[in-house]
């Protein structure tokens, strides 16, 4: 028999929950994994019907029984343009390949009202890199990157037939990479100073730990669930390289530029901000099942970032502080999915994720605007084995921005993006 609490205090204690945490997964995070949940614009809150649980909501997984695996890959397609009188340009077309594992246990019923869970997937896959030739935006962010991996153990209880609580701790680690142009003057032969325009890419090794609390109550044809996230502060060292371009053939320079732009180190940080969100699903009928997610991300705690590099030929100090100013933003996820089928299930998902990037900081390496996600998919389900299949476009449309040109102030320009996933991912129980 499975044990009973008074669930009045699990409310409390999620309504405290509630209070006091703020959030994540708008910006450069991922927050869409497995087929089955990307063909549901993310809103998998409240159900969490996989293995992949584990990183939706840690309480969600007493409800998979027995011992249960999920392994899959996430595919991003991003395309990135920049417009303006100048020229039109575009950063590199990167396909990224992310894997993701999950693993869930509960112990035997009659016995213990325990389940464990293990989980390994991409937190952000983020790369931003601009034509470095000509794109005029170089002079401000050239290259931006944060890739994150995230190692995740949870541990959930069920309080009684209806209400669980979860609780799990996050393992990050990736590369912080920035890269910028500047042009600098450097001497020659006879005096001669000539003005070289150097790249500079300094990337950083980081790693954080993370934690999430998450509810959830099931009464059968409809639910709830709760999941505050306490994000995690990342920070770490690596290599600074500098690149001088179209150099002129003059034996002096080159060996100014030698002496002058070699390998340093680099010291970077970044902030997953706390997040708190929430989702309620219902079945109209046994068909089809019905989720609405919302989240809130406190991107406010980016208010500056920290780039510190030595040797620094771009500033007079090592230090170079860079005013984000990030908003808070509130993200609404619509998830339906229906059996149509003897073992088919179809799924789709409308989502508004806005951008927490206000106009006035915005640079080529934090480009996007608000986004509208549409996603499809399908399952094809057995006793012991599924296999699902997601695929969402996020449509970011046009983003005006001023500023982007050092070198041509006054010019005004716009960015548009949009993206692309695909996501496929099989589970299966013993």
């Amino acid at each position: 028999m499975r044990r009973r609490s008074p669930t009045p205090v699990l409310a409390l204690l999620a309504l405290t929950a509630l209070a006091a945490a703020p959030g994540r997964a708008a910006g450069p995070t991922l927050y869409q994994h497995g087929g089955r949940a990307t063909a549901q614009a993310g809103a998998f809150t409240a159900r969490g019907a996989t293995p992949v649980a584990v990183t939706y909501n840690p309480a969600a997984i007493t409800r998979l029984d027995g011992l249960q695996f999920e392994v899959g890959f996430d595919f991003t397609a991003p395309r990135d343009d920049y417009s303006s009188r100048t020229g039109d340009f575009a950063a590199d077309h990167i396909i990224t390949l992310s894997p993701a594992v999950y693993a869930t246990w509960h112990t035997p019923e009659d016995r213990y009202p325990f389940a464990f869970g293990l989980g390994f997937n991409s937190e952000s896959w983020y790369f931003m890199d601009w034509e470095p030739a000509l794109f005029p935006g170089r002079f401000l962010n050239r290259r931006q990157e944060l890739s994150l991996w995230d190692a995740q153990a949870v541990i959930a209880y069920e309080l009684d037939e209806r209400w669980s609580v979860g609780a799990g701790v996050h393992y990050y680690f990736g590369t912080l990479g920035e890269g910028r142009n500047r042009v600098l003057p450097v001497a020659g032969q006879g005096g001669f100073v000539h003005s070289i325009e150097v790249a500079r890419l300094a990337e950083a090794d980081i790693d954080g730990l993370g934690f999430d609390l998450g509810f959830q109550f099931d009464g059968g044809t409809w639910g709830w669930g709760l999941v505050a996230d306490s994000g995690a502060e990342l920070e770490g060292t690596g290599e600074v390289k500098y690149a001088p371009r179209d150099v002129p053939a003059d034996p002096v320079l080159q060996s100014n530029l030698a002496a002058r732009f070699g390998t340093g180190t680099s010291r970077q940080s970044f902030e997953l901000p706390w997040e708190v969100r929430t989702g309620f699903w219902a079945a109209p009928y046994p068909e089809l099942r019905l989720e609405l997610d919302v989240a809130y991300q406190a991107w406010s705690v980016i208010d500056t970032t920290v780039l510190e590099v030595q040797p620094n030929p771009f500033s007079a100090t090592r230090r170079e502080a860079t005013v984000r100013d990030w908003h808070d933003t509130v993200s609404v996820r619509l998830g339906l999915e229906g059996d149509v089928a003897d073992h088919w299930m179809v799924s789709a998902g409308l989502g508004w994720e806005p951008s927490p990037v206000p106009r006035q900081t915005l640079d080529p390496g934090f480009p996007r605007g608000d986004a509208l996600v549409y996603a499809v998919g399908f399952s094809y389900v057995l006793p012991q084995v599924s296999i699902d299949v997601g695929y969402s476009f996020h449509d970011y449309g046009s983003t005006q921005a001023t500023g982007q040109e050092p070198q041509n102030p006054r010019v005004n320009g716009s960015y548009e993006t949009r993206n692309q996933v695909w996501a496929l991912s099989g589970s299966w129980k013993w």
